[in-house]
């Protein structure tokens, strides 16, 4: 049918099929192969969409409800003002405490199935138990110690410029699932030393000199802390003891990340071979305890930087050095972990076996 405009005229089709449309802009030889193609293409995109959505919407439930959950009925921080901010600084901190206590548990399991700790460094293990004994003195002794509170005052509290302005008290911001977490991370760290003793033994397998002379070095250096501050102000400093025992923990944990970054970019690649199964595997290195100790890292500095800003008195940042450090240096290497496993070094394809002595990447 034709009508006619003031232009020129114009055609109008009474119908069009539907193959005409499919195959309107291809060869009638291409068009069916190329539909297929879409739908195949299609569908494989939306089955690994979902699945990757379904993982990580199980993740981000379980943390979220468990830590709406822990950090509704367990006690709050008193000291923060805001009521509002008391409950949600409790929940993000429990949400954090999920996140990086649920990423211990894939290498104790993994060790109990192979019956075996071979691909695991005994040495980290060592470090990882010292580590976790100095941040769980740390944590429990700001937490529960009246007289470290204190004295923790006295060293950061600013007062007044004016007569009539009052002084500020500064206020401990370690929390309790700060506590939580250390003590949690004690056992867990303990539990996996264990299993060297008892699937391998530490005959076989006994930690080197190296870590020997960390350990005596470490208490060697804490105890003559606590003889030069007791000569010298004729009274322990108990505080800068804790600092103490809180750079160890720092330093346990720089030093759990720097192998396994320098291996996999020696190694360009971030998987691992599991001989005993002969199967592909995540000996020390799980792409899934990195992001959820990245998780527990981004919620933990949020958690401390909004309780300072709660109290409006930043001096928290500075008389918790040992969290905020603890959570940039997190973050900081995850960041790089990541970008190993999914920009550097993103072809899994080839891979080859991991080195015997390997440290498992755990939270914190």
């Amino acid at each position: 049918m034709m009508i006619t405009s003031r232009n020129k005229p114009i055609i109008l089709h009474e119908s069009i099929s539907m193959d005409e449309v499919l195959t309107s802009g291809f060869s009638s030889s291409q068009s069916p192969n190329i539909v297929f193609k879409w739908v195949i293409s299609l569908v494989l995109g939306g089955i690994l969409l979902g699945t990757i959505l379904n993982i990580v919407f199980k993740w981000v439930i379980s943390l979220v409800l468990g830590g709406i959950l822990l950090g509704t009925i367990l006690p709050q921080n008193e000291t923060l003002p805001s009521a509002t901010w008391r409950l949600l600084s409790s929940i993000i901190g429990y949400i954090y405490f999920l996140a990086w206590s649920s990423s211990f548990y894939p290498q104790i399991v993994m060790n109990y199935e192979r019956q075996t700790t071979r691909g695991l460094s005994v040495d980290f293990c060592v470090l990882n138990v010292l580590g976790y004994c100095c941040y769980g003195l740390y944590t429990t002794t700001f937490f529960w110690n009246q007289g470290i509170a204190e004295e923790y005052k006295r060293r950061f509290s600013s007062g007044g410029d004016d007569i009539n302005e009052k002084s500020s008290e500064a206020e401990i911001t370690v929390q309790g699932n700060d506590v939580a977490f250390a003590i949690h991370a004690l056992i867990m760290a303990s539990v996996t030393l264990s299993q060297v003793g008892v699937y391998d033994t530490f005959k076989s397998r006994p930690p080197s000199k190296r870590v020997i002379v960390i350990i005596f070095s470490t208490i060697s250096f804490c105890v003559a802390y606590v003889c030069f501050t007791w000569a010298v102000k004729g009274d322990v400093d108990f505080l800068g003891f804790l600092y103490v025992l809180g750079m160890v923990k720092l330093g346990v944990t720089i030093g759990k990340y720097v192998p396994q970054v320098l291996l996999n970019k020696q190694r360009k690649s971030t998987v691992g071979w599991n001989v005993k199964n002969q199967r592909k595997s995540t000996v020390g290195w799980n792409v899934k305890n990195v992001i959820l100790d990245l998780t527990g890292g981004i919620l933990s500095l949020i958690q401390l930087v909004g309780d300072c800003a709660s109290m409006k008195d930043y001096s928290g940042l500075v008389g918790n050095p040992v969290k905020i450090v603890l959570s940039l240096v997190t973050i900081f290497f995850d960041v790089i972990f990541l970008l190993q496993h999914y920009v550097m070094y993103p072809d899994r394809s080839s891979y080859t076996i991991l080195e015997p002595q390997q440290p498992s990447i755990e939270a914190g």
